[in-house]
């Protein structure tokens, strides 16, 4: 321990000071130096912006005054000696120059004699109280004005005007372009100056803010800023616009103008953080260096370092081997025996991880995460047209539930050996989960070459599997996505194949389906009804319709079936056969459910009070409901508000609830029957129709699809079997009601058959709440008109 201490200790103090004494020294040394050179230049900079622009302006004054002694020297060589003429002169001038904006020539008593642009409104005009008239006059030295907003343009002026003869000559500078030329002059010395330019009153006459220039706003330090100094007073530290900053001035002599260049202080920051940077960097160097001599101090040690660090990359990457242990240190000889062991149990463990994640246990398979990793990386890696074949045995449920799980998970088993005999090219072969098969195949020419796949796939499934001496034939329905055409996303090219395999399931066993625009239309429409059916209820979208069961010995009502509908707010009237099967997958079937059941009792009961009647309600119960916990104490709590006797609700249920567990289904019909209500089994003969339902399980009524009635009267075969299947039921002590009744003959031949209810369009469509009472009055009416027939 005590040689491990000073080697750490030592390898420490020299890293510190390594490190440290550059970082001192530099900031130390360089820090006053960068702000002393940016003070230095941001006062020469100023300086030198305040001289430029003044004798810019300077010169500008000079180049103005130019035109007036030049049109005064045509006047006086009588180059111009008409009014016509000086006209012309005036107006060629104008041209020449982009800021003279205007020409007056004044007589000796200040009258407008001339002016150009020509406006005959001038023509004439009294001048003599302008102070350009009055003090050109009274001192024969040029003038220069204040700025003001001229009249006619209604741009910032300013009069310059020089004697001649007896009068005066006037021309108006447009201050705009005065403005333009300092900016110009400003934007080589970069954004953070500010200048402005002043007349001897403090008015802006040049500002980047063009509206103190039409405003004739004045500078609210102006008298802080330039009073009467000495120039080398001209440059100092001062408030401006909240932020402090150095201000230096300059004069325009021929004008009495001064110019104020600003620039803040923040300028200095943003030039250090310049310099800041490359202290850093040089810091950073300095750093570097000090660690390339603790690397030559210590090779040795980091050479050590290097090697352990370089193995745990190697290990992270898959790469296993052992580090080699001879090291003149007898720590890190140690330290790498410790670390080849551990080396070598992580491999083990690496690889027995590796089947588990990737390989299906069952089928030895590749599972889910190995499809969706290694379908990714095909796609990265374009292997041209890529079909997924999704796959799924037709039949497996009833193997599991005619021979067990157990002999289940043998056929899954065997069926994998045999898939991986095939040693599928171009591809691989993958479980999903149950009985849900992937199978990838690359490197297409065409989609059709898929088709030969699905042949193979044909003939393991259509060789019978041996188990028990039980033989098995596996039925299978096949769904192909295909990239790129369909998709090029590997989430949608699964559920795209699942969807083209649910469709080849419809069209029969053993067949197959491509995936088509219309089943992908046809899932975003049922993303869009799950998407509202969350929130149909909270916007009473909801309402019910009623359907008469009728007696067909006396015609009397014996109760309503209670049918859901959906009024959607865009796609109208939506089937329940298209949201149905929706709300039961998500799991909305049973607080829909629950509203269903609680709408129909109160309307029922409220008919019955009304009315003076009994009649019963029929409410159908999807298996997801009835395997909810809480179902049975839902319904009893439902009867307790609505205040409706048990004995007049009626539960609808389909054979798919047998499909599952046919134990859990007759503890659920006991607990419900405890509470006193009838139980009907709906759609018989269209499912998993078995007597042992029937025969054991607490049925009150059997009700025959439509599919029986609708061929009725045009097949003897469909009487014979409608009047075994009410036999039946009635030897087994159940009410029968047949669905799908349209016609008087058909109503006749069921009541031959001793049918005990009936229900149909003959009586009824499905009616709003709203019209109840109107079709009991009706039907009470035709039953009274039969009886007296009778």
């Amino acid at each position: 321990m005590k040689r491990i201490k000073k080697l750490r200790d030592f390898i420490l103090i020299n890293n510190m000071l390594s490190i440290a004494i550059p970082l001192i020294l530099v900031g130390l040394l360089v820090t006053p130096l960068i702000y002393n050179y940016l003070i230095k230049d941001m006062y020469e900079k100023n300086t030198i912006i305040a001289a430029t622009i003044a004798q810019r302006m300077t010169d500008f004054m000079d180049e103005s005054f130019q035109f007036l002694y030049q049109l005064s020297n045509l006047l006086e060589t009588d180059m111009l000696k008409d009014d016509p003429a000086v006209i012309i002169g005036l107006n060629a001038m104008l041209e020449g120059s982009d800021s003279v904006e205007g020409f007056e020539i004044l007589d000796a008593n200040g009258m407008v004699k001339v002016n150009a642009p020509q406006n005959a409104n001038i023509l004439g005009v009294n001048r003599s109280r302008q102070p350009f008239f009055t003090e050109t006059k009274a001192t024969g030295k040029p003038f220069v004005s204040s700025s003001f907003i001229s009249q006619q343009t209604g741009q910032p002026t300013i009069t310059i005007a020089i004697p001649h003869d007896d009068g005066v000559l006037v021309a108006y500078l447009n201050l705009e372009e005065i403005s333009m030329l300092s900016l110009d002059l400003v934007k080589t010395f970069g954004e953070e100056v500010t200048v402005a330019i002043t007349d001897g009153n403090g008015v802006f006459i040049s500002h980047k803010d063009i509206n103190k220039v039409y405003q004739r706003e004045i500078e609210a330090n102006f008298q802080s800023i330039h009073p009467n100094t000495e120039v080398q007073d001209q440059v100092k530290a001062f408030t401006y616009e909240g932020k402090t900053a150095m201000v230096s001035h300059a004069d325009v002599d021929n004008a009495n103008w001064h110019v104020f260049v600003y620039q803040s202080y923040d300028s200095i920051l943003m030039a250090l953080g310049t310099f800041l940077g490359m202290m850093l960097l040089f810091t950073c160097l300095l750093v570097l260096f000090s660690r390339i001599i603790a690397r030559l101090v210590f090779k040795d040690i980091n050479h050590s370092f290097g090697e352990l660090n370089q193995q745990t990359k190697e290990i992270a990457a898959g790469d296993y081997h052992p580090l080699n242990t001879d090291n003149r240190f007898d720590e890190f000889n140690r330290l790498t025996e410790n670390f080849n062991g551990m080396v070598t149990s992580v491999k083990e463990r690496d690889e027995a991880l590796k089947v588990l994640a990737y390989y299906d246990a069952q089928t030895r398979l590749p599972n889910a995460a190995y499809l969706l990793e290694t379908l990714n990386q095909l796609l990265v890696d374009n292997h041209g047209i890529i079909a997924v074949i999704c796959f799924d045995i037709h039949n497996f449920k009833r193997i599991n539930d005619t021979y067990g799980p157990s002999f289940g998970d043998k056929i899954l088993e065997m069926m994998g050996a045999r898939l991986l005999e095939l040693k599928c090219q171009h591809g691989f072969v993958a479980r999903i989960n149950g009985s849900n098969f992937i199978r990838v195949l690359t490197d297409l020419e065409h989609p059709e070459d898929a088709l030969s796949e699905i042949d193979k796939l044909r003939a393991v499934f259509n060789q019978a599997l041996t188990f028990n001496e039980n033989n098995v034939y596996l039925r299978f329905h096949v769904g192909i996505a295909l990239y790129p055409d369909d998709t090029r996303d590997v989430e949608e090219l699964l559920q795209y194949a699942n969807t083209a395999a649910d469709m080849a399931k419809q069209r029969g066993r053993s067949q197959y389906a491509f995936f088509e625009n219309a089943m992908k239309q046809n899932l975003l429409r049922n993303m869009m009804l799950e998407n509202s059916l969350r929130s149909a209820l909270e916007r009473d979208e909801f309402f019910l319709q009623y359907q008469p069961q009728i007696d067909v010995k006396n015609k009397k009502i014996r109760g309503f079936e209670a049918l859901i509908r959906w009024d959607h707010p865009q796609l109208g009237m939506v089937s329940p056969l298209d949201f149905i099967h929706i709300a039961e997958s998500t799991g909305l079937i049973v607080p829909i459910g629950a509203w269903v059941l609680e709408t129909a009792c109160r309307q029922i009961v409220k008919i019955n009070h009304k009315m003076g009647t009994q009649i019963m309600i029929s409410v159908n119960v999807s298996p997801v409901q009835l395997s909810h916990e809480h179902f049975p104490e839902m319904v009893e709590e439902t009867l307790k508000r609505s205040g409706l006797e048990a004995d007049l609700l009626e539960l609808e249920i389909t054979e798919n609830l047998f499909i599952h567990s046919f134990e859990d289904a007759i503890q659920i019909f006991d607990r419900l029957k405890t509470i006193g209500i009838r139980m009907s089994l709906d759609d018989f003969g269209t499912g998993y129709s078995s007597l042992a339902y029937l025969k054991n399980l607490p049925i009150d009524t059997l009700k025959i699809d439509q599919a029986f009635t609708r061929d009725l009267l045009t097949k003897k075969a469909n009487e014979n079997l409608m009047e075994s299947i009410i036999i039946m039921a009635h030897t087994l002590h159940m009410d029968v009601i047949v669905e799908g009744v349209e016609e008087l003959e058909q109503l006749d031949c069921l009541k031959a058959y001793h049918c005990d209810h009936v229900q149909g369009y003959y009586f009824s469509r499905p009616i709003s709440a709203s019209h109840l009472e109107e079709l009991l009055n009706e039907l009470t009416k035709d039953q009274a008109q039969n009886t007296e027939h009778e």
